[in-house]
């Protein structure tokens, strides 16, 4: 933007008005809506449009218009870097004034409101809505032709209001994220079940609420049991389709022959046993979410017509030809490396890319720490003692370091398999690590576990745990500890000895 002057008394107290009321405002879009009314009452702006980025940055949509454009026709405009004059200035963050609509062919005017218009009358503007020179946004508009002394200054004014608009909408888009994420962190709230405070955690719970506004196709990565489901969950519920269904689909349990008449539908005789017609999970669903859990199991008939869907949102039923159209948000989740499926033509590579929109990576329980590993066992524990109407007041410590010893390949659904476990086993308050299966069973404290049989390394580690358990009643004081189990205090410092158990830690 120049540094010239030249902006008339009403154009300086306009952007004086709108400095003043975006400083006071905390409704976005009142304040916005207001600005554009100014302008069309003011200013002489028709069709005014402001435009912002989509959650997940991967388009430019019809946020406000003025009082001239229908909501109904603002949803139509939507703009992929690039598309059209709006998306040409998202994706190139410079300004465009075009002054012959009649010769523009980018020009596509999605809101249908200049197709009675002569718009060889009209000038139209777009400019970028930027912040810390990343565009966030446009604000568009047309003027009469008649009424523009000077285009260069007109375009300017624009670009001022624009630089007003730009902190103010960026300040509160992320003050949305964040009241959203901690209303998502709340008792009973959707982060609920995803429990862990690592950063790992904490990076997953930000870009889910980020993409959760969105239409963005989704795909979510991960080893089994690390929660692909659960965040497909978390998203659905963090977004505006929170009130439609949301319907799981795992792509490698249903039969191939009947996979597709799950998600398209079927009409009546389309294949031998269909005597009437269904309706697909694509259908059923409305506007709702359709998770694909296992994506990378679809055979490539079913890749062929998914893809048909994310293009181009339409697809049949299996032995139909009407041509039905969806309005389902789509997520996907694979354990599987899909990019080296690609290579073996098992999985279409044009599918993989219209899925991987905005990949969401669910980190191993390994890579998450032994505080969130602590944090789920304490849920299980509360959860599955409730089911079975136990008290369970405690961990012991043997079974505490088993439980972060171990390198949980199954992720936290082996976890809560193993709590399930132990607390059925429990006929107490405090479960111990016999409680625990023995592939969790810890070897550091013996000597040469190579060499030792099972049952050998099962009375160690029963050792251990009462010893240890005996040490931290006692804080540490041998002798009280071995008076508790019976034993001398040769014994238990031999036996302490023996598995090199830290029993000043207790004290």
């Amino acid at each position: 933007m120049s540094e010239r002057a030249g902006f008339s008394y009403g154009q300086l107290d306009f952007l004086c008005r709108v400095s003043t009321h975006l400083a006071a405002a905390t409704d976005q879009n009142r304040a916005l809506s207001s600005i554009l009314d100014w302008m069309a009452r003011d200013c002489q702006w028709q069709r005014g449009v402001i435009s912002l980025m989509s959650p997940d940055g991967s388009e430019v949509q019809a946020f406000l218009t003025s009082g001239d454009v229908p909501s109904a026709r603002s949803g139509r405009m939507r703009y992929r870097p690039g598309e059209g004059i709006t998306g040409q200035v998202f994706a190139s963050g410079e300004s465009v004034n075009i002054q012959d609509l009649t010769q523009n062919s980018n020009f596509l005017d999605r809101s249908g409101l200049r197709a009675d218009l002569d718009i060889s009358k009209l000038s139209f503007f777009c400019v970028p809505i930027k912040y810390h020179e990343t565009v966030i946004g446009t604000i568009s508009g047309d003027k009469q032709k008649a009424v523009i002394e000077d285009p260069a200054l007109e375009m300017e004014f624009l670009e001022t209001v624009a630089g007003l608009l730009a902190p103010f909408v960026q300040r509160r888009r992320l003050e949305e994220q964040f009241e959203v994420f901690q209303r998502a962190r709340e008792p009973g709230g959707a982060f609920d079940r995803i429990i862990g405070k690592s950063s790992a955690v904490q990076e997953v719970q930000k870009m889910l609420v980020r993409v959760a506004a969105a239409n963005t196709t989704i795909m979510i990565t991960g080893e089994t049991g690390t929660g692909k489901g659960v965040a497909a969950e978390v998203i659905h519920r963090l977004s505006p389709r929170s009130d439609e269904p949301f319907v799981e689909v795992n792509c490698g349990a249903i039969p191939e022959n009947l996979l597709e008449s799950e998600l398209f539908g079927h009409e009546k005789g389309a294949f031998t046993g269909a005597s009437q017609q269904r309706l697909g999970v694509m259908e059923r669903v409305g506007g709702g979410t359709v998770f694909l859990d296992e994506v990378g199991e679809l055979p490539l008939s079913a890749q062929t017509r998914l893809l048909r869907i994310l293009q181009k949102r339409e697809f049949e039923r299996v032995g139909g030809s009407r041509t039905l159209r969806c309005r389902a948000r789509i997520i996907a989740a694979t354990n599987r490396d899909l990019e080296g499926v690609l290579a073996e033509g098992l999985f279409r590579a044009d599918l993989f890319y219209r899925l991987n929109v905005f990949p969401i990576r669910m980190p191993p329980l390994r890579e998450r720490g032994k505080a969130d590993i602590m944090l789920l066992v304490d849920y299980f524990v509360q959860r599955f003692a409730r089911e079975m109407n136990k008290e369970i007041s405690r961990i012991d410590t043997p079974a505490i370091d088993m439980l972060t010893a171990y390198h949980w390949p199954g992720n936290v659904r082996e976890l809560e398999n193993v709590m399930e476990r132990a607390v059925l086993l429990v006929d107490g308050t405090v479960i111990h690590g016999h409680h625990l299966p023995p592939s969790l069973q810890m070897h550091r404290y013996a000597g040469e576990p190579e060499s030792q049989g099972k049952f050998h390394n099962l009375v160690e580690n029963y050792e251990i745990e009462l010893i240890t358990e005996a040490l931290k009643e006692s804080a540490g004081n041998q002798s009280k500890a071995a008076r508790q189990l019976g034993l001398t205090k040769r014994i238990i410092q031999y036996k302490i000895q023996k598995y090199n158990i830290e029993y000043r830690r207790f004290r």
